[in-house]
């Protein structure tokens, strides 16, 4: 559960003395109140708190921060500074990345029991067997495990479960299996290895289970290398994104079903809360 701006009761007010105890203020200096009610000065707290231990700072608090307050280790998590070298090095709004960021994989790169966050595509599986065994192979094993391999989409049972679905693929075909799924918190597919730069599949997948700073360097990649065709026009992902041509922008890495999927209203969300934080004007 993610607490945030205008939640109330007894677990903002637990979140308010853990901040106070470990000495974080309101935006006036002065201590925080214990009531109850996250406002502005609770918001400013766990803003503070979040930079002060190095993790991503959007002064909501979920799993992440919850992890950071209780003194696990947050070693494999986002860092905030990672997403101002991003937006350096792609020469974009730094809201901008941290609006997808908070968009894909809602925020979070990997699952309570450690694993990268995956999402299994058996319509993908079905393509790649037919180019690494043959489509007599393919239709054989749609046919027997129909929810691993499918010319459909769907199939899917999330989070965890998702790497039982992976793990059964991958007794059918490793590589087809690890090609076919969706990586870590910005969901890029291992399909894309050769062209962001990685040596196999292999070396991509155990990258993304490292930690979310090479899952970002795997999105960053994506964005300078996507190109595609919107409106008849040809079209590079980052060109779209640093002119915040959104229709581009969502097409390209969402697929044009983006408003379907309601992909549009989901950013739109994400960036109402970042944008008063990060000072930016331009809205979606």
């Amino acid at each position: 559960m993610i607490i945030k701006f205008g939640a109330r009761g007894d677990a903002v007010a637990s979140l308010q003395k853990q901040l106070k105890n470990l000495g974080f203020k309101s935006k006036n200096g002065k201590a925080l109140s214990v009531d109850g009610i996250f406002g502005e000065s609770t918001e400013y707290a766990v803003l503070q708190f979040q930079k002060n231990v190095g993790i991503l700072a959007d002064g909501k608090v979920g799993d992440k921060t919850r992890a950071a307050l209780a003194g696990q280790s947050v070693s494999k998590l986002l860092k905030d500074s990672d997403y101002v070298a991003a937006a350096k090095r792609l020469k974009v709004s730094e809201l901008a990345i941290r609006v997808f960021g908070a968009t894909e994989g809602r925020g979070v790169g990997f699952l309570k029991n450690g694993k990268a966050k995956i999402l299994f595509e058996r319509h993908r599986m079905y393509y790649y067997l037919m180019q690494l065994k043959g489509k007599t192979f393919a239709n054989a094993q749609m046919k027997q495990y129909p929810n691993l391999v499918n010319t459909a989409t769907g199939g899917y049972k999330g989070d965890a479960a998702e790497y039982t679905r992976l793990s059964l693929a991958k007794n059918i075909c490793a590589e087809a299996a690890l090609m076919s799924c969706s990586w870590g918190q910005f969901q890029i597919m291992g399909e894309n290895w050769k062209d962001l730069g990685y040596s196999s599949v292999f070396e991509f997948v155990e990258q993304m289970q490292a930690n979310e700073s090479l899952q970002l360097e795997a999105f960053i990649r994506f964005i300078e290398w996507k190109t595609g065709t919107v409106n008849g026009k040809k079209v590079t992902l980052i060109d779209a994104l640093r002119a915040e041509h959104w229709e581009a922008v969502f097409t390209l890495y969402n697929g044009p079903n983006y408003k379907k999927l309601g992909y549009q209203a989901k950013f739109q969300k994400e960036w109402d809360h970042l944008e008063p934080i990060y000072g930016e004007k331009k809205a979606v």
